[in-house]
């Protein structure tokens, strides 16, 4: 994981600002999650996440 990645957080419309080490932690979980998927790149630059209650 680099440590320069930049997290974006929109809840309902409104933008969320997070620390520098939130959104090191959650970039890190989600990257990780999806890294081992077959069909993601290890070079990969961008994820979207839509989460849907």
């Amino acid at each position: 994981m680099e440590k320069d990645m930049e997290l974006e957080l929109i809840v309902d419309g409104k933008d969320i600002t997070m620390n520098k080490f939130v959104q090191r932690v959650i970039a890190g979980i989600i990257g990780g999650a999806v890294e081992p998927l077959e069909g993601v790149e290890k070079d990969w630059t961008d994820i979207e996440l839509t989460i849907t209650r």
